[in-house]
């Protein structure tokens, strides 16, 4: 049934006018009359398509309208986000990531990658374990309590390396910090040799939407270092939070007593 549902919507995108019921069965004669009058049935119910009462046509609806504003916001985050990483990767020579949620999960949406000889391959559309990325922490950070609760409770807590924060109590602590920092730290957490730093882009109610994170060596991510970027990563995700999402985040000042993340030994 799925199949055929989507057959039959094969033909809206073939006539954006509007099809009436005769159309569709002539178009689709290996789907039964019976087999289409219930899809119609159920997708007009649902809102994804409507019935127009005088030209007696079905339309695709509001929810599909909807789908496709979340994809063109989609793009439109990694057309505005790409100029301000383009700057990232030639200021510090390391990978720049867009990171977004996905059910739960975090996916990269785009992947710049260093100038280095030596650098981090990292695939776009990837998916990586939420409680051992920066970005995965920046977001999450920033989460109301029931999204995160919902989130994590899906989540088997495992040491992916030595460094890896588990269980969840401790990992919820690290979240604190983060919030706080208002950067996210992956410490060769998710893969040995490599750290990577994230500050998170956010909606105007204040929630994260996606992040931008730096991944490099540890060779070159000194502490120093990703301190240092990861300034400029506030600075570029609230810019990009108030350009896109209309967010007015106080400016952070490099001198301003605020916390700041700390290198240590808390996950061996």
């Amino acid at each position: 049934m799925i199949l055929k549902t989507f057959q039959l919507l094969e033909t809206f995108r073939e006539s954006p006018e509007g099809v009436n019921y005769s159309d569709l069965i002539q178009r689709n004669p290996d789907i039964p009359r019976i087999s289409i009058y219930r899809i119609l049935c159920s997708l007009e119910y649902l809102g994804y398509i409507r019935k127009d009462e005088h030209s007696n046509r079905y339309e695709l609806g509001a929810k599909f309208i909807e789908l496709g504003r979340i994809t063109e916001k989609r793009q439109d985050i990694i057309r505005f986000s790409l100029p301000e990483m383009e700057k990232l990767r030639d200021k510090y020579g390391e990978n720049v990531n867009l990171i977004k949620i996905d059910r739960g999960e975090f996916v990269t949406l785009k992947t710049l990658e260093g100038t280095h000889p030596l650098r981090v391959t990292h695939l776009t559309d990837r998916r990586e374990a939420v409680y051992s990325s920066a970005s995965g922490k920046a977001i999450l950070a920033l989460m109301d309590e029931e999204e995160r609760h919902n989130v994590l409770a899906d989540l088997s807590f495992k040491k992916l390396t030595p460094r890896t924060i588990v269980p969840k109590e401790r990992f919820i602590e690290e979240l604190g910090h983060v919030r706080k920092a208002g950067y996210g730290i992956d410490d060769e957490e998710n893969l040995i040799g490599v750290r990577c730093v994230a500050a998170a882009i956010r909606r105007d109610c204040g929630s994260p939407v996606a992040a931008m994170s730096v991944t490099g060596p540890v060779s070159r991510m000194t502490p120093d270092r990703i301190h240092t970027i990861a300034e400029d990563l506030m600075q570029i995700t609230a810019a990009l939070s108030s350009h896109f999402y209309g967010l007015s985040l106080p400016r952070r000042s490099k001198t301003a007593n605020r916390p700041v993340l700390l290198f240590h030994c808390r996950n061996i």
